[in-house]
């Protein structure tokens, strides 16, 4: 798959790219990675030496319990950062879920809008207006409280398949240049549907868009690896917690993901060029073997 964003291709057919998370927040569970909005662009250089062909600036933790700021201060840690990184020739996301704060991102030259809620209607409307792409994903409850829905699916594969492509399909419809598509993991769902989303990446990217997984160094990595079920703010602590990610982060690249958000850049990339190469293989292989 080729996406086409700021200008650029990134060419995803083998290779899966890194976004790198740059938190202007306060509070973010993953407490390395925030950084003030002074030393983002140092950072930003840094994540993309490091591997990253996407910047991601959110300042707004999506944590159970985080602190809710108001747009304005969220457009003032966000916009600035954006408008440096973009002269510095980044790529860059912005990671919200406030069509205000999208605006003011886009304004300040943001390249694709990462909306964790599927996209507003309001925040579509940014995303149609200024012909920007736009990132949706499948969560139940809202960000900060998906917690207090319940986690039981009839099916979650399906479920998650079915919502992000028919919301794909309304927001293309309704002008977006290129939509993403995100399952979600960890947000309104255990262990064992974490690793079920997992497997069905395959029949995900066959929805013919862009996927983008974030997975680093969440609560459910802590249960996989025998912590028990922790929230991610508490999981960062327990050992193993970079190793998993790189693993997770390593099949979710094996089994279609063409894009995925990680803290730990360089350490994911190396993993991921290991799959690339294998990918690449495989894919030739499979194509000489269809001709025999």
């Amino acid at each position: 798959m080729l996406i086409e964003l700021g200008g650029q291709t990134l060419d995803a057919t083998d290779r899966c790219h890194v976004m790198g998370i740059l938190n202007v927040a306060t509070d973010s569970p993953v407490t390395d990675s925030i950084v003030a909005v002074g030393d983002a662009p140092r950072r930003a250089a840094e994540l993309r030496n490091a591997g990253a062909s996407i910047i991601d600036v959110g300042a707004q933790s999506t944590r159970t319990g985080a602190a809710e700021i108001s747009s304005d201060e969220e457009i003032a840690r966000v916009s600035p950062v954006v408008e440096s990184l973009v002269a510095e020739g980044h790529l860059v996301s912005v990671d919200t879920w406030t069509a205000a704060v999208a605006r003011a991102a886009v304004d300040a030259g943001a390249h694709l809008i990462n909306d964790i809620t599927g996209a507003d209607p309001d925040t579509v409307q940014v995303a149609v207006e200024t012909g920007t792409p736009i990132a949706v994903m499948h969560m139940r409850g809202r960000p900060q409280r998906h917690r207090e829905v319940t986690h039981e699916y009839e099916d979650v594969t399906v479920e998650v398949r079915e919502y992000l492509g028919s919301r794909a399909s309304e927001i293309t419809a309704a002008g977006a240049p290129q939509v993403w598509i995100d399952p979600g993991f960890q947000f309104g769902r255990g262990l064992q549907d974490n690793l079920r989303l997992l497997l069905d990446l395959p029949n995900l990217a066959r929805l013919g868009h862009p996927v983008l997984i974030s997975a680093s160094r969440k609560g459910f990595l802590a249960e996989m690896l025998g912590h028990g079920e922790l929230r991610s703010h508490d999981a960062q602590a327990k050992p193993g917690m970079i190793e998993a990610t790189i693993a997770f982060n390593a099949l979710a690249a094996w089994m279609g993901a063409h894009v995925v958000r990680v803290h730990d850049v360089q350490e994911v990339a190396w993993a991921l060029s290991v799959s690339a190469a294998a990918r690449a293989i495989h894919r030739a292989e499979g194509a000489v073997n269809s001709i025999r």
